[in-house]
C-alpha cells in the first residue's frame, strides 16, 4: 500500500510540474520593450511609433506567411516600430520593429510559434531556423523579387523568441532602401529579452 501511494504522488508531482507557466502578469507594463523608451521620447511621432491600447490588435504580427490568416490568442501586446523615412515612398521603403505578447499560459505562448512555422513551411525561397533560445524560438527571412504585378522587391525577417507565457518578436523589413537591422541584432535583441519575459509569463 505505501509502495502505491508514493507511485500516486509522484505521479502527481509529475502532472504539476508539466503544467504550463501562468503568465504573472494580465498585461505589460508601460516602457517594459527594449526599444519603448526611446521610442516615447518621440512624442512627435517623426520616426518612431508606439502601439498599444485600443489599437493594439489592428497592427499585425510581423512574422512571415504566405496567406492572410491572422495569428490571435494573446491577453496583450505592445508594439514599437521605426521608419527612417515616414511618408517615403514605397521603393525606398525600410522599417523595423519590436512586439511583445502576452498569453494565458505558456501552451498558447507555444503555439503561436508553431502556427509561424507551419505557415512559413507554405512558402516559397524561405529560410528557417529555430535557435536555442528561451523556452523556444523561431526565425525567417525571405526575399520576394520582382513581378510584372509587383516590380518592387522585399526583404524580410525576423526572429520570435518565447519565455513562459510571453513571446517577442524582432522584425525588419526593406526594399530598395538599405535593410535597418540584422538578424544578428535580431538574434542578440531576443536574447536579451528572453530573460526580461520571466518577469512577464512566468519562468
Amino acid at each position: 500500500m505505501r509502495i502505491a501511494l508514493v507511485l500516486a504522488g509522484v505521479a502527481v508531482a509529475g502532472a504539476l510540474t508539466s503544467q504550463p507557466a501562468v503568465a504573472e502578469s494580465t498585461s505589460i507594463p508601460k516602457n517594459f520593450l527594449q526599444y519603448e523608451k526611446e521610442a516615447r521620447k518621440d512624442v512627435k511621432h517623426k520616426h518612431w511609433y508606439v502601439n498599444e491600447g485600443e489599437n493594439r490588435d489592428l497592427i499585425e504580427v510581423e512574422n512571415l506567411q504566405c496567406d492572410d490568416s491572422k495569428l490571435r490568442g494573446w491577453i496583450d501586446r505592445r508594439d514599437v516600430s521605426y521608419d527612417p523615412e515616414i511618408g517615403g515612398g514605397e521603393r525606398t521603403d525600410s522599417k523595423w520593429g519590436e512586439q511583445v505578447f502576452l498569453f494565458a499560459d505558456a501552451g498558447r505562448a507555444g503555439r503561436m510559434l508553431r502556427q509561424m512555422r507551419e505557415r512559413m513551411e507554405g512558402c516559397d525561397g524561405i529560410t528557417i531556423t529555430q535557435p536555442v533560445i528561451g523556452d523556444g524560438a523561431i526565425t525567417g527571412s525571405r526575399t520576394v523579387g520582382p513581378t510584372k504585378s509587383q516590380p518592387i522587391a522585399q526583404t524580410q525577417k525576423f526572429v520570435a523568441v518565447r519565455k513562459g507565457a510571453a513571446v517577442a518578436l524582432y522584425w525588419d523589413l526593406h526594399n530598395q532602401a538599405k535593410a535597418q537591422r540584422t538578424m544578428a541584432q535580431h538574434l542578440a535583441d531576443a536574447k536579451r529579452m528572453a530573460a526580461k519575459l520571466c518577469d512577464l509569463g512566468g519562468c
